[in-house]
């Protein structure tokens, strides 16, 4: 890959990136916030190819397109949570806990602001690193998918919440550079394919998202409720959620060993 074609392909996240901010300015549609987000992912994988074995100046990301990625997240989280609430509620047909739902709402409409304060700001990824290389050499690329499978041997020692979902980070990056490197790096057979890749990828995000929900009903907001019964509802769904969590790391843990089997086989 040559230097015109990386920066196409910088160019062509950035150009999707800023139509779905326009996007999310007037909306918050969920969708457009994922989207995004897969762009920023996808850009930000990308540069970490670009520039693997090498110690880059500054960071890989603006700091102010960093900041909104993460507040455009937590208000994606927000939506989605209330979305499964919502669904449980009904499924159990259990009343509204309105001032959950309240406390919920508040927090929503705080990264909102945040989100538009930082929106007021002109091109937010206007200060982005273009000293491209001028070829995507093969050795970078061993190299990248080196860094990348060392991680992950380190991180499989580990299945807790924070492990799983760095295992998930890097299975996000190895999916999203696969077409750039399939054909010059050697990874394990459980990750050889873009196939293999998303399904397990899919897993650990159903895992993540039961951590998301479970941190929304932490003690942090249970707590300051004042209505006993709905403390009474949101622990009955915590208690679900807890369950519903280890039967999916049940579910991850023979892939996984899988996989460091095949990593230990191969170094």
């Amino acid at each position: 890959m040559k230097q015109k074609e990386i920066k196409e392909v910088i160019t062509n996240h950035i150009d999707v990136m800023n139509s779905l901010l326009h996007k999310i300015s007037h909306e918050f549609n969920a969708e457009d916030i994922h989207h995004f987000r897969v762009e920023v992912k996808k850009l930000r994988a990308f540069l970490r190819l670009l520039t693997a074995g090498a110690k880059p100046e500054g960071p890989l990301l603006p700091e102010n397109l960093k900041s909104l990625y993460g507040y455009v997240g937590i208000i994606r989280n927000i939506q989605l949570h209330r979305h499964h609430l919502f669904k449980y509620l009904n499924e159990k047909k259990l009343d509204k806990p309105q001032e959950y739902f309240n406390m919920l709402e508040a927090e929503e409409d705080y990264w909102k602001k945040k989100v538009q304060e930082l929106l007021r700001e002109n091109n937010l990824t206007e200060k982005l690193n273009e000293q491209f290389p001028v070829k995507l050499e093969k050795f970078t690329i061993k190299k990248f998918a080196e860094e990348k499978l060392n991680a992950l041997d380190q991180q499989l020692h580990f299945l807790k919440n924070d492990s799983i979902h760095t295992i998930r980070k890097i299975m996000k990056d190895l999916l999203y550079t696969h077409d750039y490197i399939k054909n010059s790096s050697e990874l394990p057979e459980a990750l050889s394919g873009k196939k293999n890749l998303k399904l397990l990828a899919i897993q650990l995000g159903h895992f993540r998202d039961k951590c998301i929900q479970l941190e929304f009903l932490s003690h942090e907001y249970i707590d300051l409720l004042k209505i006993e019964n709905e403390k009474i509802v949101l622990n009955d769904l915590k208690q679900e959620l807890q369950d519903e969590k280890r039967i999916l790391v049940r579910q991850l843990t023979p892939y996984l060993n899988k996989l460091t089997e095949q990593l230990i086989t191969e170094h």
